[in-house]
């Protein structure tokens, strides 16, 4: 990795742990790749136990969220613009769920 990507990296999770909006980074199988601190603290768990779990088990579900965009994204298409409400089942907080695909060299 050139310098300049892992000083880019490096600054994105620094500016994404500082806010306290939710952001969590998982892959099409919803397996958790990378979660920030406000994650941490919603959720209350640790990053560490967060990346050995997929997205839906956050939420205390065993399959993916019915309503849940992730698979049926097609590359080139809009995703569904409204987020979905979903509730923090240790704390009863609701929070909203968007789907944002990432590309990268053309793929998804």
């Amino acid at each position: 990795m050139e310098t300049k990507e892992l000083y880019s990296e490096k600054l994105m999770n620094l500016i994404l742990d500082a806010i306290d909006e939710i952001v969590i980074i998982h892959d099409m199988d919803h397996n958790i790749m990378w979660m920030n601190h406000a994650g941490e603290v919603a959720f209350g768990i640790s990053v560490e136990k967060a990346l050995t779990m997929k997205c839906h088990q956050l939420f205390n579900n065993l399959m993916p969220c019915a309503d849940c965009d992730v698979g049926t994204v097609v590359i080139g298409e809009p995703t569904m613009k409204l987020p979905r409400k979903k509730t923090i089942p240790s704390n009863g907080n609701v929070v909203e769920c968007k789907t944002m695909p990432y590309y990268h060299n053309g793929k998804m």
